[in-house]
């Protein structure tokens, strides 16, 4: 490895920084694709499908890690800040599923006179009584 003063100069640096940005660059075009991809899914004819669900969400999945790993720098950290920053995602995936599950329409009563009032007023319509 070459000691030049200028870090700039030294062509081991510049041929990493050179991979460093066609990976970006791949990556960017993947990602593009893979967006395609999901819009194309979206309009598919099979409404409620659950392929169609399990296939945007493996998209989706793909995308957050190429984001969090390559965009994010996450990859040239080291493994502690790794560490930390998943749990982080464990634990806002955790309270994100259990606020679904708490907040589900199976668990509203709707025998509260608010509900019964939104259910009125949405199938008299607008404007009827």
């Amino acid at each position: 490895m070459s000691h030049s003063a200028d870090p700039s100069m030294d062509r081991e640096f510049l041929l990493a920084e050179q991979k460093k940005y066609f990976t970006f660059m791949n990556l960017a075009f993947l990602m593009t694709a893979l967006t395609g991809i999901e819009l194309v899914i979206i309009f598919l004819p099979f409404p409620g499908s659950i392929l169609i669900f399990g296939s945007l969400v493996f998209l989706s999945l793909i995308k957050f890690i190429g984001v969090i790993f390559w965009f994010m720098h996450l990859i040239y950290d080291g493994k502690l800040l790794t560490l930390i920053f998943l749990f982080g995602m464990v634990l806002a995936s955790g309270t994100s599923t259990a606020l679904l599950f708490i907040f589900n329409s199976d668990r509203v009563d709707q025998t509260l006179p608010f509900y019964e009032e939104g259910i009125i007023a949405h199938e008299a319509g607008p404007g009827g009584h």
